[in-house]
């Protein structure tokens, strides 16, 4: 019988594989979800790592995951035997029902912290942050207390669909600790709070105690800086404008104008430029340290915002000032108190303009009451109008204007400067991007624009599945960046692009090409690699600890010797 010979396109997939089972990604699931293990013939940590693999492979939907695998060794990647058959929704599903009755995002919290610890990345800061993910077709009821899955807040801005809210918190390093599927309606104000509740469930004494919790604004309120004082959280986050005391701070810095240089935080062209002072004051009757920061840079869309205000005052009041300009006054007494009615009524922001009484060159007739008589002479009134004397922009008002846009408040409960100096701060805060870059790549996926399961629950088990992903996504970019950094190396990827830190996407697209050369022989398989593996695909896998043996033993030039 002639041997049978199989050209595998495997691509990143068998390294990120290895990664998920250094995180014991398959184990952890299986001994804390509720399975059996004598009616299953795949495990629930099976199905669950086929569907990461594909999330970051390919991004199939959940009916046609099978077919990713169909061009797939699974006997590489997996610890059993799996057929693509196996991997039908049907079976996914149940894994998906597995996980959400074991409490998904206590699951993943353990997974996480194991990962973690792998790392050697201590808990120290995170970053705190939710998304919107529409949803699309119809649902079955939640259970009680089940996930709703209905209109709010879009942050994806479809208001006309039904959402789920995903919640995360996130190391500077961009791997994922928790994770928490919510109703589409929920307010980040209250997630705030619950989610920090399941955090100090998951977290060691010691750990907490050494927890910066970094939110943006929504976790500023009364009530939440209660049940921070209450859980002795350490926090950083902005202030809100609705606090009046944001105005106030921002009004006494650029009055004392006792800047404290930063600099730049990035090392991109153009970044912005960072000035700080700082200031204590009391929120009822707790102290808290507030930092005023300006940035160079206005925000794109404030500025806009700011433009299309000054022009809308600026139609407006020519328009108002042409139609007054056309009104006659039969004194001048009369035309200089419209004047300061004008003035009263049409308040001007960002221009200053000037009007004066002029009496008319022509002055018009006025008529008697009645018939005239024969020969008798019109009498002529004098009249008088109002004129636009200048009419210009008020600089200097505009100028205050862009820079108390360009400035905002930071709060912290971290009063101890030498623990936490106030440029630390300021780059705590700013590395809120961290959780934000996450959830793009959740967003980017084409398998969440298809979430067509038939239950919530399934829906809120998927959604940690894609935060899964996104650990071991995170844990192949922190690995090789790290590496990079030690070494003093960079990779040249596709696009002849030199990077020294670079995305996993990046590092995903480059591994895209591997493929394996499999022969069935006398009922064994012998898996051969090509010997024209790229070089920096080779680098990528090194980098990450491990080489080409993880796809196959031999070379094919190497195997007739």
């Amino acid at each position: 019988m002639s041997d049978q010979i199989l050209t595998l396109h495997v691509g990143p997939s068998q390294l990120l594989s290895k990664l998920c089972d250094e995180i014991e990604l398959e184990k952890t699931i299986n001994d804390l979800v509720k399975w059996d293990s004598v009616r299953c013939h795949i495990s629930p940590g099976t199905r669950i790592k086929a569907l990461v693999l594909n999330i970051l492979c390919s991004g199939k939907p959940l009916y046609k995951v099978h077919e990713f695998y169909q061009n797939l060794d699974s006997e590489m990647l997996f610890d059993t035997s799996v057929s693509p058959d196996q991997l039908n929704d049907d079976a996914l599903g149940r894994a998906l029902d597995y996980l959400y009755e074991a409490e998904a995002w206590k699951v993943y919290s353990t997974l996480a912290l194991k990962a973690l610890k792998k790392l050697n990345l201590p808990i120290g800061i995170l970053h705190n942050d939710t998304t919107s993910i529409s949803v699309y077709g119809e649902y079955k009821q939640p259970k009680e207390d089940g996930l709703q899955i209905t209109y709010g807040y879009s942050k994806a801005h479809r208001p006309d669909l039904k959402q789920i809210v995903l919640g995360m918190g996130v190391t500077p390093e961009r791997i994922p600790i928790l994770a928490k599927v919510e109703n589409g309606n929920t307010s980040d104000k209250s997630w705030n709070v619950e989610f920090i509740q399941k955090m100090r469930k998951i977290l060691s004494h010691e750990d907490w105690k050494n927890l910066i919790y970094q939110a943006d604004s929504a976790l500023i309120t009364t009530e939440n800086l209660a049940e921070i004082q209450q859980q002795n959280l350490s926090f950083i986050s902005r202030l809100p404008d609705t606090f009046g005391l944001s105005t106030e701070l921002k009004k006494e810095a650029w009055l004392l104008n006792n800047w404290e240089r930063v600099g730049s935080l990035s090392n991109k062209k153009d970044a912005a430029i960072y000035q700080i002072q700082a200031f204590e004051r009391q929120i009822q009757n707790l102290p808290y340290r507030f930092l005023v920061v300006h940035s160079n840079n206005l925000d794109q869309r404030k500025e806009k915002t700011l433009n299309r205000a000054i022009e809308k005052e600026e139609i407006q009041l020519k328009k108002e000032i042409e139609k007054l300009s056309k009104v006659i006054f039969h004194c001048k007494e009369d035309a200089l108190e419209a004047i300061q009615s004008f003035k009263k009524k049409q308040k001007a922001s960002y221009f200053c303009y000037k009007l004066n009484v002029q009496m008319s060159d022509q002055p018009i007739k006025r008529k008697k009451r009645g018939r005239p008589k024969k020969d008798e002479q019109t009498k002529r009134e004098q009249i008088y109008q109002i004129q636009l004397e200048s009419f210009e922009k008020d600089h200097d008002f505009i100028e205050n204007k862009k820079k108390m846009l360009s400035t905002f408040v930071l709060i912290t409960n971290k009063l101890d400067e030498e623990t936490l100096s106030n440029q630390e701060v300021l780059r705590v805060y700013k590395g809120q991007s961290a959780a934000e870059t996450r959830f793009r790549l959740i967003k980017d996926s084409q398998m969440i624009d298809a979430i067509y399961l038939k239950t919530p629950e399934r829906v809120e088990a998927l959604g940690i599945v894609y935060v899964m992903a996104l650990l071991i996504y995170g844990i192949l970019e922190y690995r090789v960046r790290k590496e990079l950094k030690e070494k003093n190396l960079s990779l040249i990827l596709k696009g002849k692009r030199k990077l020294s830190q670079p995305t996993g996407q990046a590092l995903l697209e480059q591994l895209e090409d591997i493929t394996v050369i499999l022969i069935n022989q006398n009922q064994q398989k012998i898996r051969l690699l090509p010997d024209n593996i790229d070089s920096q695909a080779k680098k990528i896998i090194e980098l990450c600890g491990y080489d080409l043996s993880i796809y196959a033993s031999k070379n094919v030039e190497n195997q007739g010797k």
